[in-house]
């Protein structure tokens, strides 16, 4: 008898020692699994506005002198010191049939798909050089004859500061046709509260001769002559942006666009269309989402 007490009570400590040693093998995984999720989750950033605006302007034309609604959303991917990676798209859709693009559609005329890489470098403290590039594909499902389909590559720098940041970005447009685009400029942010910013953007745009026949056509008074590359239009915009919660600005901009190259003046002039525009001041309202 004795010597069966002896059996149980071993067996008892046996399955109490099992039953203490258990929860600390199997415990770890799963804290470790939350904390790869959680780690995974800071790196991805989604973003996201709605606008409406007053006149479609693009790479210093103005194609559209009527109202229009845009929506853009984004997915990005935060590789720390080795910079971020997205994936977005841009759909316009106008609010009148009227306007340069004739649309057949007046509903997602214009759908922009594009692949961003970008990355930082801190040169000093509050002193940062962002510095990228894009694939871009523009389609035009809702307009006639494909409108202005394209297919390009860019590449953009703009260095942060506390004073004013100059910007550049630099379009090689492949298809349909092939020309080189680029805007460059200066801006500054001034904080007016604590959840309201002013901002003035001050930018010019440029094209090679190939980019200024294909948005202006050809010369009105020599056809056959080329256009001199270099700068065609400035434009001064001035926005202001309130945070309305953690994730959400509320936005709204104004604009001055006026050509400046004498050639382009002169092409757009004898156009009779009704978008053909030598100046023009523009603006919109939005909602921003930003996570």
């Amino acid at each position: 008898m004795d010597k069966l007490i002896a059996i149980v009570l071993a067996a008892a400590a046996l399955g109490a020692r099992a039953a203490d040693e258990a929860p600390v093998s199997a415990a770890p995984p799963a804290p470790a699994q939350a904390g790869e999720g959680a780690a995974l989750l800071r790196r991805l950033h989604l973003h996201a506005y709605a606008d409406i605006e007053t006149a479609y302007v693009c790479r210093g034309y103005v194609w559209d002198s009527c109202p229009y609604s845009a929506q853009y959303a984004s997915g990005e991917i935060d590789f720390g010191a080795f910079g971020s990676f997205d994936a977005y798209v841009w759909t316009m859709s106008s609010m009148t049939s009227k306007g340069h693009s004739t649309p057949t559609r007046n509903a997602y005329n214009e759908i922009d798909y594009g692949l961003r890489y970008a990355f930082d470098l801190e040169l000093c403290k509050d002193w940062t050089l962002t510095s990228g590039a894009i694939r871009q594909w523009v389609t035009n499902p809702g307009v006639r004859h494909g409108g202005h389909s394209l297919i390009d590559w860019q590449a953009f720098q703009a260095l942060k500061n506390p004073y004013l940041t100059p910007y550049w970005k630099l379009r090689y447009i492949r298809r349909p046709y092939q020309a080189a685009y680029w805007c460059a400029g200066v801006k500054r942010g001034f904080a007016l509260l604590d959840d309201l910013v002013f901002t003035v953007d001050l930018f010019g745009d440029f094209g090679d001769a190939r980019h200024f026949r294909h948005l202006f056509g050809p010369k009105p008074d020599n056809p056959d002559s080329n256009y001199h590359g270099g700068i065609h239009a400035l434009t001064l915009m001035l926005r202001l942006d309130y945070r309305l919660a953690e994730h959400f600005t509320l936005y709204g901009f104004v604009a001055q666009y006026s050509l400046v190259s004498k050639d382009a003046r002169d092409a757009v002039g004898a156009s009779s269309a009704e978008e053909a525009k030598r100046d023009l001041t523009y603006g919109g309202v939005g909602l921003q989402f930003d996570f």
